[in-house]
């Protein structure tokens, strides 16, 4: 299911037999050529082609496997992922209008770095999804679940250094921990995979034998985690993210 490209061989593939069938049947002896004799004989199969389908046939399918070698010849070094705590980033904008005063309050930035090979020729990678897991460790009963987001990146120069985060704002901190306990870094587990059509890299901060971000019995949720876009934190150290589509 997570796996277009090799979906989209198989269409190639059996467009492309049915194709050939078309017109192995399409074809006639040229005995049948006759309108008289036609009328009489239904379309027979030109055996004479058979011989070129399977021909290209085998040449369809070589072609095919190198496109998904080509394709799929990629591989992502990942670092361990960090979580970081931060505040609210201050700006000042000379707007005119009173700046309304308030507490600056606490964030957690769940932070990979990783780097991206591949067999083509060219410089970039188009698109790769950065898959976050998170897990707390000591939340509240009814919050102790698996954190999940997916941030879509583009344009990816290949063999740099290059960044992908989320964030765990303010209240969805004080609900996950409950209102005013101050956010424990070391409290979350974090696991992070970079798909592109498949799994080509990821790593873990801990409990990386158990692989507890694959459990399929784990309570999820998706609507915690923010792209850093989706944050105060958006224009901030912009060079050192890999580009986004949101």
């Amino acid at each position: 299911k997570e796996n277009p490209l090799l979906q989209f061989e198989c269409l190639i593939f059996y467009s492309y037999l049915d194709y050939i069938e078309k017109i192995g049947y399409s074809l006639v002896p040229s005995s049948c050529f006759n309108p008289t004799l036609y009328r009489s004989y239904p379309p027979q199969k030109n055996y004479n082609f058979v011989n070129m389908k399977i021909s290209l046939l085998l040449l369809t399918w070589c072609l095919l496997s190198v496109f998904n070698f080509t394709a799929f010849g990629q591989k992502a070094k990942v670092l361990k992922p960090t979580v970081s705590a931060a505040k609210s980033p201050d700006f000042e904008v000379g707007s005119g209008i009173k700046e309304p005063k308030g507490e600056r309050k606490d964030w957690l930035q769940i932070d990979v770095a990783f780097q991206l090979e591949s067999s083509s020729r060219d410089d970039f990678i188009e698109a790769v999804e950065v898959r976050f897991f998170v897990l707390p460790k000591s939340a509240e009963a009814k919050y102790k679940k698996l954190y999940t987001a997916v941030v879509n990146h583009v344009d990816l120069p290949k063999n740099e250094t290059l960044r992908s985060c989320v964030f765990l704002s303010p209240n969805s901190l004080a609900r996950i921990y409950g209102k005013g306990k101050k956010p424990n870094p070391r409290d979350l587990m974090v696991a992070v995979e970079i798909h592109a059509g498949q799994l080509i890299g990821g790593e873990v901060t801990d409990g990386k034998s158990s692989r507890w971000w694959q459990k399929q019995d784990a309570p999820t949720d998706s609507s915690m985690l923010r792209p850093k876009s989706k944050t105060p934190f958006a224009y901030l150290w912009f060079d050192s993210y890999a580009e986004t589509r949101d």
